[in-house]
């Protein structure tokens, strides 16, 4: 492997390593998530800044005996200042960034595509947090391979009433029938939900987020979402403990 490397990335999490430099998680669109050392970020104003949601192309040396990445420059393409500057934007950033993180799976460039989007959603449609939320999810579920078609149950293959309540199987690890759902109850996703998420599947991502929900239904979908995401990530998401989704 070339030992200076350019690649597309976003940071999705900093940490402090050693008394002055700082440990960044990236998602690359060439080698997927990685760790790249930050020397001297924690104290000198001269060193290359990469705070959290940055994206940007970033330019790295790889030391191929200990296989670490250093960080070398980087050319900001969004900072997206806006995110880290609200709580609650902030939060669902980092939701983002911490979901990725656990499910590392997905192509590298349909997942980096699909996490600059919604951070700039984020930032320029704001006030649609919890539709950008909501989306984020619902495509990460296709990224993922993981997503089923909503009109038909694919235990049974019984195809849905039009005012059909849908449930989740987590052995099956799908929505389902309640027939096939057994006592696993905990996950309903209406039919106006899932009439939602059907029509918004084949959207692109602005288009979708465009879509308007009253607040019910808003709260409903959002709900389920943030439990499914649950569901398919291998452990405890600690941004769903804040209350600020």
């Amino acid at each position: 492997m070339e030992r200076n490397i350019t690649t597309l990335g976003i940071v999705l999490h900093s940490r402090r390593w050693g008394q002055t430099n700082r440990l960044l998680k990236v998602l690359s669109v060439d080698l997927g998530i990685i760790d790249v050392v930050n020397y001297g970020a924690q104290k000198s104003h001269k060193v290359v800044k990469a705070e959290v949601f940055c994206d940007g192309q970033f330019f790295l040396y790889h030391n191929p005996v200990k296989g670490d990445y250093t960080l070398k420059d980087l050319k900001e393409i969004a900072g997206h200042e806006e995110i880290r500057d609200d709580l609650a934007l902030t939060y669902t950033g980092l939701f983002f960034c911490e979901l990725l993180i656990k499910v590392h799976g997905g192509e590298s460039a349909e997942v980096y595509t699909l996490l600059s989007k919604a951070l700039d959603l984020l930032t320029f449609a704001s006030e649609r947090r919890t539709l950008v939320l909501i989306q984020f999810i619902h495509r990460l579920s296709e990224v993922l391979g993981i997503r089923v078609d909503l009109d038909h149950c694919p235990i049974c293959d019984r195809r849905y009433e039009s005012n059909e309540i849908v449930y989740f199987s987590s052995s099956a690890g799908s929505q389902c029938c309640e027939g096939c759902a057994h006592l696993e109850r905990t996950l309903l996703l209406p039919p106006g939900a899932r009439r939602y998420l059907m029509l918004t599947a084949t959207m692109d991502f602005e288009e979708a987020v465009a879509v308007d929900l009253n607040p019910g239904a808003l709260a409903r979908i959002k709900a389920y979402m943030l439990g499914y995401a649950q569901y398919f990530c291998p452990s405890q998401l600690t941004t769903l403990t804040s209350g600020l989704l």
